[in-house]
């Protein structure tokens, strides 16, 4: 049996109409969702596939920090992690691949507080540090009291480039060096804030493009 194409047909004003409302009701959905789970929804496209490639320096810089830390992107839609440190993947048993591109609540599960994913949601919002305490979850589906620190990372010029997700297991043995957790969290965001001030003044913080 052959089978005719179609002719290629233009929307009607109604349907047009239709497909806007749709469009709308989804923004909509999307914000209400914001609210809730503390997803960023930007307004803006991402020009490309995949993520930046943080410069050879920066991973030096990084790679040195002890702490169980993410960093993500604000400028991009969902704002993607970037960067994650050796010591949270010990923390959540996840790869780096696993985790490159995603945003942070990949993390949550059924325990998690939406007022407290709302509250960082806020502060992020708002270019604000905040400390939370979250129960989040491993990649092996257990559970554990999370320490939470997110904070604005400025480069040399003032503006946001990254936001720094310090994370710490609360129910685990540490040794802080004499040191309270929250001063232990906050050495790891001032050691990423010198080293991204540093080399965004050169314009050393991402890979050149191809």
């Amino acid at each position: 049996m052959r089978l005719e194409a179609e002719e290629p047909r233009v929307a009607t004003d109604s349907e047009k109409e239709k497909a806007m409302s749709t469009a709308n009701s989804i923004f909509s959905v999307l914000n209400r969702y914001c609210k809730l789970t503390g997803l960023v929804v930007c307004g803006k496209r991402c020009d490309s596939v995949g993520i930046p490639a943080l410069s050879s320096s920066l991973n030096l810089s990084l790679g040195r920090i002890k702490q169980s830390f993410l960093l993500t992107d604000p400028h991009l839609p969902d704002m993607p992690i970037i960067y994650a440190s050796d010591a949270f993947l010990s923390l959540t048993g996840y790869s780096r691949e696993e985790i490159l591109g995603r945003n942070c609540r990949f993390l949550n599960g059924p325990g998690t507080s939406m007022e407290v994913l709302e509250e960082i949601n806020q502060h992020i919002c708002s270019e604000q540090a905040c400390t939370v305490d979250l129960l989040n979850y491993r990649k092996d589906g257990t559970s554990f009291r999370d320490l939470l620190h997110v904070s604005p990372i400025r480069d040399a010029s003032g503006k946001v480039a990254f936001h720094i997700w310090v994370h710490l297991d609360v129910g685990a043995k540490h040794d802080f060096n004499g040191l309270t957790p929250e001063v232990w969290q906050l050495g790891a965001v001032g050691s990423v804030r010198v080293a991204v001030r540093g080399l965004s003044a050169s314009g050393s913080l991402l890979r050149p493009s191809q």
